[in-house]
């Protein structure tokens, strides 16, 4: 059983961790066309003032280069950093509202496909896939 719930695991997340997809999202939202910006993006509007080093290794990426990413984005006037407040040095990420209007997009567009998807699944069985996702992760931190 193990294996079948790490194999659907995967196939998720392979599933969102194609370029391809997030292209069309980004299309869709109107938004330009950076590999790297739907990440960011979505992981700062759901986490804000999510550290530099936390959001790099959410990333799986550098600090250095996640840093680079951050400046782009915020000389485009998407994001914003300033100094953690229990840590001067740690720097935070939130949005700005230009920032914040390009994840209100992406979220609808994501929440459309996602709807377009389930159509067919009836609403007891969505709650069910919901419990059990929610269940996964808040499970899946205890795994180290």
């Amino acid at each position: 059983m193990e294996n079948e719930i790490f194999t659907a695991l995967l196939q998720i997340v392979t599933f969102f961790n194609q370029p391809a997809n997030d292209e069309h999202i980004l299309a869709a939202a109107n938004a330009p066309r950076d590999p790297n910006l739907l990440p960011i993006i979505v992981r700062v509007g759901l986490q804000p003032h999510v550290r530099v080093g936390e959001l790099a290794s959410q990333l799986g990426k550098t600090h250095s280069s996640t840093s680079r990413q951050l400046t782009k984005f915020e000389k485009q006037g998407l994001i914003q950093t300033e100094a953690a407040e229990d840590d001067r040095r740690a720097r935070t990420v939130i949005l700005t509202a230009t920032g914040q209007s390009l994840y209100d997009r992406i979220t609808a567009v994501r929440a459309a496909k996602i709807h377009a998807v389930l159509a067919n699944v009836p609403s007891d069985q969505q709650t069910v896939m919901l419990r059990s996702l929610q269940q996964i992760a808040e499970l899946l931190p205890r795994v180290n």
